[in-house]
């Protein structure tokens, strides 16, 4: 792909406008506000050591074995029952995007777009992230179908209705109650609104926005969750659904570097930023099996992969979300 500059086209100058703002992006950030996410200290610890994946062995439940009476006979011994182990792996991802802006768009605008895309840093970074999330998502699941007969996934064929949330959390049976948040599609939420279906409660903060809530499921309305055909795929989650570990970018570099170019422009100067992110997202009860990656790192559409995922949790109670998969007009 070509290298892309912001350039006095891209820009509006004050012979038009006196003043103009920055336009915001209007994507939703909610979901890291939703408890979904969580740090593992254990886990960024083990950050530092390298690798471009983190092992993380853990131990199998006890089982569901009936206990057993005991008797007065000393040459009855118990049988022993071993206690199994299970191998977790995340998937290390050192991710970077540059920005290029032209001196003169700045003179002529009458604003920097540099100080603009320094302060946009932090949004940007939470929906480059959240894509990622989004992304390790859909690669479990789309392992979970070709592997595990689907039993995270309950794909309706219609429209989403009043009893999907109640049939998607029952995937689980008697864990049905530890679902908190529904992540869904702003179409889907649109269905169930017209339904009539959506509560709105206060949160905490006096005079902050009504959360939107479905039979005790916080909502969060989403358009960067997954279209395919019509179909869309919300995700029913659990709290602390997915590890999200981050490290600082300590490279000579660091996590935002500039370069001056001052011949470019015909003698008019640029100036390139580089925004660097040391992250790895993780669902609890997963293999990254790097099976499928063309480089160092997995891109989004390669951790979207089922190829690159394998399921270690013995039984889907244990897993941290299901998929909902409803068809909108």
């Amino acid at each position: 792909m070509a290298d892309a500059w912001t350039r006095i086209t891209d820009s509006i100058v004050p012979s038009v406008y006196a003043n103009y703002a920055f336009e915001a992006h209007v994507q939703s950030l909610e979901i890291f506000q939703a408890g979904v996410l969580y740090s593992d200290p254990e886990i960024t610890a083990k950050l530092s050591m390298g690798g471009r994946t983190v092992d993380m062995p853990g131990w199998k439940d006890l089982g569901n074995d009936s206990s057993e009476p005991v008797n007065d006979d000393p040459s009855d011994s118990i049988e022993l029952k071993k206690m199994g182990t299970r191998r977790e792996v995340a998937a290390r991802n050192i991710r970077a995007q540059s920005w290029g802006f032209a001196d003169l768009t700045a003179i002529l605008a009458g604003d920097d777009p540099v100080k603009r895309a320094v302060d946009a840093q932090t949004e940007y970074w939470q929906r480059a992230n959240k894509k990622m999330i989004i992304a390790t998502l859909q690669g479990v699941i789309a392992d979970n179908i070709a592997n595990d007969s689907g039993d995270m996934v309950l794909d309706t064929g219609i429209s989403i209705t009043d009893e999907d949330a109640i049939d998607a959390a029952y995937l689980q049976g008697d864990r049905a109650g530890d679902f908190k948040v529904w992540w869904m599609h702003s179409k889907q939420m649109k269905m169930l609104k017209k339904a009539d279906l959506i509560d709105f409660i206060p949160s905490s903060e006096q005079g902050g926005v009504l959360i939107p809530t479905y039979m005790g499921f916080r909502c969060v309305a989403d358009d960067d969750l997954p279209i395919a055909t019509s179909k869309y795929t919300s995700f029913l989650m659990k709290q602390r659904a997915v590890q999200w570990n981050e490290l600082p970018v300590t490279g000579d570099g660091g996590p935002l570097e500039f370069d001056r170019k001052p011949r470019q422009g015909h003698g008019g100067g640029v100036t390139e930023m580089v925004g660097r992110r040391h992250v790895v997202p993780h669902v609890p009860g997963t293999r990254f099996l790097d099976a499928s990656t063309a480089g160092e790192f997995a891109t989004d559409a390669e951790l979207a992969l089922a190829a690159n995922w394998d399921r270690t949790a013995s039984s889907v109670k244990s897993m941290t979300f299901v998929a909902v998969r409803t068809t909108e007009a």
